[in-house]
């Protein structure tokens, strides 16, 4: 595996919580364990949640135990929380917004460090430019929304960053996973900062052709700041033809997907020829509910198949009742989050993905990985980019077709074990040492370029 280049690496997420937000989670973690892999040491997460520092912990210690990773996670509330003084000394004199409501940020001894404007049901709340209170002993002080408070921690870690190496022109290179972020720091203008951004879904509504319309103004905003970053990586070449093909190309785009990371001490076992596994959130993206519909077919067939989906969310109560009206409690199984995925992997026969649209899906690939056939609807994007041979593609809603291929791989053998073969195949392409290669060229293209930020105005 490659060096990576003479630079200190940060990597900012929204928040990291596995169990709330899957496969996000676990494409930033292989990100992190990634970094390790090309030798930088104990990797930095920043995160900007407000959840306590025992459940940041938690996250950590569940996502990094197995294999045993040490990554320096860091929040910025937390940091308020233990000592406000540096924030009230970068804020300027002034008092909250009288048009907002606020919440207030308490410490671990209950004292008030902070205050927020509530912007309520506005997915733009990040963009607001109400003052956020920072109390003090000699008064009150603000930062300008948002953007302010975020960028003032992030100048104060990179500023640590660099007076631990000694040099005050350090090149810090920001991995950048989450799109609110990204807007808040795009016109960031330290020469010797380079932003990488990732990807980690589709920007199209369904029925998610190139032609489609946007998900969300996010992501309208979002698109029109790709030249402000030094590289955007997304998950899947056919991803970025589309985006290129209609927003125009970018030369600083490259394709790399998220790494598919070994699980260790998973030996192998025989597999229960009749179970189907899903995992994916309880949410609309995942379209459990078109699997459960076609169960009653396969079930029909296949007396003793069972459909075993791991994983939580909002509609876990309404497709508990879709199971139970469909009279198939003994059949279908709703595991709710677990840590032995892998497991579950390693003694199933057929994994299923029944998503409306996708950015890769790390399921797909650690299934693969498994050598476990992968029947899926032909979504944008991943799927059709990482299946190959290892499985089979359907018409997306089609549930009579997809229960004739969870039938074709439940009940052909042979077709059962060259699927499973061409799956380990495909696989390979997102290996660490497949994917490392082009991460790690990648970072040393950004650091020997100027950074392509501009400031704002």
């Amino acid at each position: 595996m490659p060096a990576p280049p003479d630079a200190d690496f940060v990597v900012l997420s929204s928040r990291f919580a596995p169990e709330r937000d899957g496969g996000y989670a676990v494409a930033v973690a292989s990100r992190l364990r990634l970094l390790a892999s090309l030798g930088v040491e104990r990797p930095l997460l920043l995160t900007f949640d407000t959840g306590r520092a025992d459940d940041h912990a938690r996250d950590g210690r569940r996502a990094f135990a197995a294999p045993h990773l040490d990554v320096e996670i860091r929040n910025l509330f937390e940091e308020i929380r233990l000592d406000p003084t540096w924030l009230f000394a970068q804020a300027r004199v002034g008092r909250a917004d009288p048009a907002h409501a606020y919440r207030a940020i308490e410490d671990d001894e209950g004292r008030e460090v902070l205050f927020l404007p509530v912007i309520a049901d506005d997915p733009a709340w990040h963009l607001t430019t109400a003052s956020v209170v920072v109390p003090g002993e000699t008064g009150t002080r603000t930062v300008a929304g948002f953007r302010e408070l975020y960028r003032v921690w992030l100048t104060r870690v990179v500023g640590q960053l660099r007076e631990r190496a000694g040099d005050p022109d350090r090149c810090i290179v920001v991995i950048c996973e989450s799109k609110q972020i990204g807007e808040l720091i795009a016109d960031w203008a330290d020469p010797h900062v380079r932003i990488v951004h990732t990807v980690h879904n589709s920007h199209l509504t369904e029925p998610c052709r190139s032609s489609s319309e946007l998900r969300d103004d996010g992501w309208r905003r979002w698109l029109a700041l790709r030249e402000h970053f030094d590289a955007v990586i997304w998950p899947t070449a056919s991803q970025k033809h589309d985006v290129a093909e209609r927003f125009g190309a970018d030369a600083a785009s490259v394709a790399i997907p998220t790494p598919v990371i070994a699980a260790p001490g998973i030996r192998p076992r025989p597999r229960r020829i009749r179970d189907v596994l899903m995992v994916n959130r309880l949410v609309d993206q995942k379209r459990v509910d078109a699997a459960i519909s076609a169960w009653p077919r396969v079930r029909e067939a296949v007396p003793d198949a069972h459909l075993r989906i791991y994983g939580d969310g909002p509609l876990r109560s309404r497709l508990e009742d879709q199971i139970r009206e469909a009279g198939l409690t003994q059949s279908v199984h709703l595991h709710g989050y677990s840590d032995h995925v892998r497991e579950a992997m390693a003694i199933s026969t057929v994994f299923l993905c029944t998503s409306a649209f996708e950015g890769q899906n790390l399921a797909i690939g650690e299934s693969l990985a498994s050598g476990l056939p992968v029947v899926a609807f032909d979504v944008c994007y991943g799927p059709r980019d990482y299946v190959g041979d290892g499985g089979i593609l359907v018409a997306p809603g089609d549930t009579d077709a997809l229960a004739d291929a969870l039938l074709e791989v439940l009940l052909d053998e042979g077709a059962r074990a060259e699927m499973s073969q061409r799956a380990l195949e495909q696989a390979r392409r997102l290996s660490p040492e497949a994917v490392g290669e082009a991460f790690a060229r990648l970072l040393h293209d950004v650091v020997s370029r100027p950074a392509r930020r501009r400031a704002a105005g």
